[in-house]
Parts: C-alpha cells; sequence; structure tokens
C-alpha cells in the first residue's frame, strides 16, 4: 500500500505561517498551480509527487524527508516558531458576509489574511463592513476581527444570525435585566432600528479588534493585510 504523508500538511501550514504567507503565496514564488498547493497544504493530497515537493522545499532550504516528516525539521525553523508563538502572533482568516453560515470551510478557503497581535483564540475571523448601519464608529470598509469564543456582555458588538435572515448582522448588545437588544449606532438612517434579541436569533461572536482601512481600492484586491 502507498505512504501517505500525513505530517506535510502541518509541517508546511508552520512554514507559511512562520512566513506570513499563505498557498497562493507560496505556488507564485515556486512557480506551481496554486490548486496544487493548496491541496497539500489543506491535507487534502497526502501522496505529492515528488517534482511538487522539490521546489517547495527548496524554497525552504529544507530536504524533501524534512518536509514529509520523515526527519526533524532544522532547529531555526523550531525558534523561528517559538518566536512567533511567544508575541501571540495569529494570522487571521478574511472571509465574505455570505459565507459565515459555513465558518470553518470559508476560513480553510480564505485566501486574504490578517496579522494581529493580542489574547484571542485561535477561531478568530474578519470581515469587511458591508453598510453604514454602525457609522460613524464603523464606516463601511472597516476590518471587524470577531472570536467566537469570547463572551459577549452589555455594550459589546457582536455579529448575530437573526431568524430567517441568512447574511448576519453586525449590531451592539444591550442588556436590560432579562431583555437584550440588538442597536445600529447610525443616527441618520431609519432603515436599521433597534430590535430585541429573541431566542431564535443566535449570537456568533464578539468584536475582538476594528481597523478603518484608508485605502479602500486596495482592500479588495490583497491577498495579505499587514498589521
Amino acid at each position: 500500500m502507498a505512504k501517505h504523508y500525513i505530517q506535510l500538511s502541518k509541517i508546511l501550514k508552520k512554514l507559511l505561517y512562520d512566513r506570513r504567507m499563505n498557498p497562493s503565496d507560496l505556488a507564485r514564488e515556486v512557480n506551481l498551480p496554486t490548486p496544487t498547493v493548496h491541496r497539500i497544504v489543506s491535507g487534502k493530497s497526502t501522496r505529492p509527487y515528488r517534482s511538487s515537493l522539490e521546489p517547495i522545499a527548496n524554497y525552504f532550504s529544507l530536504r524533501v524527508e524534512q518536509l514529509l516528516g520523515e526527519e526533524s525539521l532544522p532547529v531555526r525553523i523550531d525558534k523561528e516558531s517559538a518566536l512567533a508563538t511567544e508575541n501571540k502572533i495569529k494570522i487571521i482568516p478574511v472571509i465574505a458576509w455570505e459565507e459565515v453560515h459555513s465558518l470553518n470551510e470559508a476560513k480553510t478557503n480564505s485566501t486574504k489574511k490578517i496579522a494581529a497581535i493580542g489574547n484571542m483564540s485561535n477561531d478568530c475571523f474578519s470581515l469587511l463592513m458591508n453598510d453604514h448601519s454602525m457609522e460613524p464608529l464603523f464606516p463601511v470598509k472597516t476590518i471587524l476581527i470577531f472570536d467566537p469564543d469570547r463572551k459577549p456582555i452589555d455594550r459589546s458588538y457582536i455579529l448575530v444570525k437573526l431568524e430567517n435572515i441568512k447574511i448576519p448582522v453586525f449590531r451592539q448588545l444591550l442588556i436590560d435585566a432579562d431583555y437584550k437588544y440588538l442597536k445600529p449606532l447610525n443616527p441618520d438612517l431609519n432603515t436599521y432600528k433597534m430590535r430585541l434579541l429573541t431566542e431564535k436569533d443566535s449570537i456568533i461572536a464578539c468584536l475582538q479588534e476594528s481597523r478603518i482601512n484608508h485605502n479602500l481600492e486596495d482592500t479588495n484586491n490583497k491577498e495579505v493585510l499587514s498589521l
């Protein structure tokens, strides 16, 4: 039976993480088809051709056997990884609003990333503000970083799945005794109303961090968004 290299995906993800790269970046650097690299990194391809592995190994100054997990990685790589962990650097996927309903798949397939530093979980993801409901604090195209593991409290900013509405909404949470309300911030629009949060609605995540992007045209084109 042909051998499957289970460690390959894990090792490649570590190497990419340490260099703040994504699979598309690597594909361009080593002149391989992007789908090929994505399959290897995601673990869908556990027996890739050696002709695909050699340019990747060369790029990281490794032997193919080290890339496959049959030999130990150099000490320098472990030190680089430890430094990134110590600084709590997170590489966070940017997804589309309509993809939130399939969050795990969307994060895996994301080609845009954000680097962030702080105390946040590994489940964080990011969206770009898509309407005017939360202005002036959160203008359109504001980068919103959400943490599903963070517990919402009164006046938290949250991402919510409303009953019978496919696209989630971003609102401020107001808690008054046993009642919870969703509040838009924009005082100039009558389109967005405060509403009661019901048992049929569900809170997806809390806002961890926001960043205003002043170069709006570039936001849609970049695969990696800087700190």
